[in-house]
């Protein structure tokens, strides 16, 4: 039995959090101790942890100073075998925690996919620091190449780990529902990067019969920073402005998104940059075809015979993706569904995600 802490800055409803959440539930399946150490007092995924006995640890401080003094000592008194930790800050605080000697092996899961940050001068310190490391974990192999290019002496440190998706008891028989409207569901939160804008504007250039076919559902954050809801009010005024209003549906986020994803035609992500879409892995374990943009490892994740590939920038290419999507009959949307599982089950099983993490925490 190996004793592990993962560290995160909160248990919100991003991506990160929702993925170290599940690799510690993974970890303490295979008869590990586990506990979850955050800074920040968000707590989506906190009931989840606690249905599993995992033991949280909330150090909240704002102060970056006292919480590197904070999280340290934690850290230096817990006597663990590993401690793994997702994200910049965490990364930094990880390393950190383990200098002047230690015992435990310091793994940092990177998950950015913005190239500009290596240059900045976060991005430099972070860079640096990494080198006390004992593994770093790409989520993606589009973010391994990154760290290739950025830090090529740290090779032997880099290993790729898919997200492991559960999806439960959900049914995974994809049933078109396109006696009416093809729907898509998006789960993402109303930021730029998240291209919504893109999206209205490449709804717009549809047949005003191919708007009428089509419903899209979004679920996600409004809040990126507190008080900031800039990018959802520019995209429901976009909405309005071009009389999309019967097509778009803009939601909260939601607990219940696998059920709602479920239940959809098809899965869309639209966004600038991504590390390893969640959502995408998660819709193609459901059996849903993909509509995606260019980003992340889309290579891997997405060919003809599972989804349609856009351009973020190209509001005709999202166009013309969508028409694509609304042209196949309930056979072609079966076969593609089809596809879609099968990828899924080589790329994030359960078996395959927990070997490979179990391998890095046991050296």
């Amino acid at each position: 039995m190996k004793k592990i802490l993962f560290i995160i800055n909160n248990l919100g409803s991003g991506g990160a959090q929702r993925q170290i959440v599940t690799v510690a539930k993974l970890i303490k399946k295979k008869g590990n101790e586990v506990t979850v150490l955050c800074y920040s007092p968000q707590d989506f995924f906190y009931t989840e942890l606690q249905n599993e006995n995992i033991p949280v640890c909330w150090k909240i401080e704002k102060n970056a100073l006292l919480r590197i003094i904070k999280v340290r000592n934690y850290v230096r008194k817990g006597h663990y075998d590993a401690v793994v930790s997702f994200l910049h800050t965490e990364n930094i605080l990880n390393v950190l925690s383990s200098l002047g000697g230690k015992k435990w092996i310091v793994i940092c899961g990177e998950r950015s996919a913005k190239e500009g940050i290596f240059d900045t001068r976060r991005g430099k310190i972070h860079g640096w620091l990494m080198r006390f490391a004992d593994a770093i974990v790409c989520n993606s192999e589009n973010a391994r190449r990154m760290w290739m290019r950025h830090y090529p002496s740290y090779k032997n440190k880099y290993s790729v780990i898919y997200n492991n998706v559960q999806i439960g008891d959900l049914t995974t028989t994809y049933a078109p529902q396109i006696q009416q409207k093809i729907r898509i569901v998006i789960a993402a939160s109303y930021q730029y990067l998240k291209n919504p804008l893109g999206l209205v504007e490449g709804v717009r250039l549809l047949s005003k019969e191919e708007q009428e076919r089509l419903q899209i559902d979004w679920y996600g954050r409004r809040e990126v920073v507190a008080g900031d809801t800039k990018a959802y009010d520019e995209m429901n005024q976009l909405i309005k402005r071009y009389k999309l209003n019967n097509v778009f549906q803009l939601h909260e986020e939601n607990r219940d998104i696998l059920n709602i994803m479920n239940q959809a035609d098809a899965v869309g992500l639209f966004s600038w940059v991504e590390g390893l879409p969640n959502c995408i892995c998660e819709a193609m374990m459901l059996g849903k075809p993909v509509v995606m943009t260019r980003v992340s490892d889309y290579s891997v994740l997405i060919d003809k015979d599972n989804g349609f590939l856009c351009d973020w920038n190209d509001y005709h290419s999202i166009k013309e993706a969508v028409t694509a999507l609304l042209n196949k009959d309930e056979m072609h949307l079966l076969e593609m569904g089809e596809a879609s599982k099968r990828k899924a089950q080589m790329l994030f099983s359960e078996e395959i995600v927990t070997n490979k993490w179990m391998n890095l925490i046991e050296g």
